[in-house]
């Protein structure tokens, strides 16, 4: 899986009014009137637990589906039959986060998709925020912002949005047929045995899926045609019995295809049980 940094999980663009920690929804571009799948990922930085989100659905965004969360009961508010208002409620303790995910179709018209989400705590205060998912016709241009660099990251993350998913099918569209992958201490050639004998068994095995990386650098190389990123990740999923809580280092080398779009080539990943602190 790219359990390697690109999991997950969840995903997206927020700008907080009073605080550092924000509310994310991936993918961050995405196309007019196309059907796409979002991940909505909730921290909670405050000192007391998060305890439901709500998430109001623009005007021309058609919500179709909100696939069960684990742990998590959600609640649909509609207006002349179009949903409206989603409403999950989880407990989120503080230092942890939760993604959720539904489907929708994006308007046909209009630059950018704001997204208006409400996070409950506790002790009975609330956070605003604004995360916004640009639209474009260009699949290429979906990759352009302010720098290359800062291209990729975005890029990454819609990458992270697909993951949380299970898109098989759109995370295809990330690799390079011949990507080579290696991971603690296997490796896997082009993207049909990785897809076939790794990320697709996985991918099924995961519950309650939840991914973040941090401290992503990208360094493009002469030409301007091929990069490489490096990342910190920490996943958290549940398979069968097992509780997965990890952190790794991850390396990813990119090529841009013809048609402006980056995709992996190679990747390198280290991972390491979460320390968990002393017993008291």
């Amino acid at each position: 899986m790219m359990r390697r940094v690109l999991v997950l999980t969840a995903l997206g663009l927020a700008v907080p009014i009073t605080a550092f920690a924000h509310v994310t929804v991936n993918p961050r571009t995405s196309k007019p009137a196309v059907e796409e799948t979002y991940s909505v990922r909730v921290p909670t930085e405050k000192q007391v637990a998060t305890t439901s989100v709500d998430l109001e659905v623009p005007e021309g965004v058609v919500v179709s589906a909100v696939p069960a969360a684990d742990d998590a009961k959600h609640e649909e508010k509609r207006r002349a039959g179009r949903i409206v208002m989603i409403t999950w409620t989880k407990e989120i303790k503080p230092r942890e986060n939760a993604v959720f995910t539904f489907v929708a179709t994006n308007p046909s018209a209009g630059t950018e998709i704001v997204w208006k989400v409400h996070q409950r705590y506790s002790d009975g205060t609330i956070s605003d925020w604004a995360p916004v998912t640009k639209l474009t016709t260009d699949a290429a241009a979906s990759q352009q912002t302010s720098s290359p660099a800062g291209a990729i990251e975005t890029w990454l993350k819609d990458y992270d949005t697909a993951f949380n998913a299970k898109d098989l099918d759109r995370l295809a569209t990330f690799y390079h047929p011949d990507v080579t992958i290696y991971e603690g201490g296997g490796i896997n050639t082009g993207w049909i045995d990785y897809r076939d004998n790794h990320l697709g068994r996985e991918l099924k095995s995961y519950q309650n899926l939840q991914f973040t990386h941090g401290n992503t650098r990208v360094q493009l190389l002469p030409g301007g045609n091929s990069a490489y990123a490096t990342s910190e990740y920490s996943l958290k999923a549940k398979a069968g019995e097992r509780d997965i809580d990890a952190r790794g280092l991850e390396t990813l080398v990119l090529v841009k295809g013809p048609d402006g779009a980056w995709k992996i080539r190679h990747a390198h990943t280290s991972s390491r049980p979460a320390r968990r602190p002393p017993a008291v």
